[in-house]
């Protein structure tokens, strides 16, 4: 018998997306980002599918700002015991840094710098350091290694949102 998935302690539900490690997935998202960036005019980027749906380009923003705050998040959880994680409303952000705005090159290029340096941490973390815990002020303890396959989560998530985006707004199914 097939054993149900774990649930994740900050969505609430099972990552029915991963099918692998966290960390290959998280080195894998810059790259298939790339071809979108470069293949697509700045055009399709910044144009929404549906009112009050992002673009491409506010996915790129979101993406960029949660690997900066994902990244502080990963560091104190290496760095300090028990540390709170602050969460912050992603709407707001949006809002407030003028997302639709922004370029998405730059973007990527923030997302990409970031990432890198997060994935040198994590793939330098011994097994018992993965396993530490963070308090999240929303959603209560939280292991690295939970977290880390929150993101990995939340990449192919939105890889599929940017993707099925462009292919809608080009005329492709």
């Amino acid at each position: 018998m097939a054993r149900a998935p774990k649930r994740c302690p900050l969505c609430r539900g099972p990552h029915t997306l991963l099918r692998e490690s966290p960390v290959k997935v998280l080195g894998r998202t810059a790259r298939a980002l790339t071809g979108v960036v470069r293949r697509t005019r700045r055009r399709l980027l910044t144009r929404r599918p549906k009112p009050g749906e992002w673009s491409a380009t506010e996915v790129l923003a979101h993406l960029a700002d949660v690997e900066l705050a994902w990244g502080f998040r990963i560091r104190k959880i290496v760095s300090e015991p028990r540390p709170v994680l602050t969460a912050f409303d992603q709407e707001a952000w949006a809002r407030a840094l003028r997302y639709p705005r922004l370029d998405p090159r730059a973007l990527f290029d923030t997302f990409r710098a970031v990432r890198d340096s997060n994935l040198r941490i994590l793939r330098s973390l011994a097994p018992a350091r993965r396993r530490r815990v963070g308090v999240h002020s929303e959603a209560g303890p939280i292991r690295l290694d939970q977290l880390v396959a929150h993101l990995a989560e939340h990449d192919l998530n939105h890889l599929n949102q940017i993707r099925t985006t462009l292919r809608s707004l080009s005329g492709r199914r």
